[in-house]
């Protein structure tokens, strides 16, 4: 498959040049904050297939430029809107049907790329920097540790942009952080810091933006070092005891919900919002206060 959004790299490990232990994934659409498109989410779901099997001991996840991941790229999420000019190419009494489809199937796919994610065999690590919000800061979530940048602005922004947390936010985040800190973040929105970040346990190491990779770098070769049969078994124990909610029961009943709000009003405004670079309002005369990384709660 030819990769338009994502960039896969095989490195040594500064320890040990030539060794080839280390893989590193990069999100690559820096001019869109690295959003997440139907594009991409495809391509991760089949570069995730090759990791499994690339020989890697240890893959780090990063994002090109300043920023992570602006979260799921809303110019591709117009569905709701009904919008006459987009309609892909397709005509007859069947057009709105497939576009409905097509739309829901985005869904269905970013959902397995967590779940694949998750399920790797190498240790993976999230090399963190500038904006991670919405779908991007939920990827993250589904690494075995976090180094982030001290510039670093977390965020599941989902509920006030008229979505909903999916991917990963409402099971894992609350293992990670507790119930209270999680509710908090998904509920309103706000945004955390790297300060923040690493006191909730929501990151492992906080370091200047450039020392972030030659970090990442330096944990990945020291986990590359260690017997590979002993890391791989680590890990598969430490995701059995955290997984054992994770059911297809459950995660169908998340995408059933995510599909029906894409079929709301709210999650129309909220698009249109966004397209149009204003807060949205989703009941009459009481516009949404978007929330941003300085404001205090």
């Amino acid at each position: 498959m030819r990769y338009e959004t994502i960039k896969w790299e095989v490195v040594s490990s500064p320890q040990c040049p030539g060794d080839n232990a280390i893989g590193v994934l990069t999100l690559n659409v820096p001019k869109r904050i690295n959003a997440i498109s139907p594009r991409m989410a495809l391509e991760l779901d089949r570069i995730v297939d090759d990791i499994r099997e690339s020989g890697t001991r240890v893959v780090i996840l990063t994002g090109a430029g300043d920023h992570f991941s602006g979260g799921g790229d809303l110019k591709f999420e117009t569905t709701p809107l009904e919008r006459e000019e987009e309609t892909h190419g397709l005509e007859g009494a069947y057009k709105d049907l497939v576009i409905w489809w097509m739309n829901d199937h985005y869904h269905v796919v970013a959902q397995q790329v967590c779940r694949k994610w998750e399920d790797l065999p190498q240790p993976t690590i999230g090399a963190i920097d500038g904006v991670c919000v919405g779908m991007g800061f939920e990827f993250t979530l589904c690494c075995d540790l976090r180094i982030v940048s001290d510039r670093v602005k977390l965020s599941e922004i989902a509920v006030p942009a008229g979505f909903m947390s999916e991917w990963a936010s409402p099971r894992v985040l609350p293992k990670i952080v507790g119930y209270a800190r999680a509710a908090e973040m998904i509920l309103t929105g706000r945004f955390v810091l790297a300060e923040e970040a690493y006191r909730i346990g929501l990151a492992n190491k906080v370091v200047p933006a450039d020392e972030l990779m030659d970090t990442a770098l330096k944990w990945a070769g020291r986990i590359a070092a260690y017997p590979a049969r002993g890391t791989k078994f680590a890990k598969e124990t430490l995701r059995i005891y955290r997984n054992k909610d994770r059911n297809l029961d459950d995660m169908r009943l998340e995408l059933d919900r995510v599909l029906e709000l894409t079929r709301t009003r709210e999650c129309a405004e909220g698009v249109t919002a966004f397209l149009e670079k204003r807060t949205p309002q989703y009941h009459e005369g009481n516009p949404v206060q978007y929330p941003t990384p300085d404001e205090e709660w």
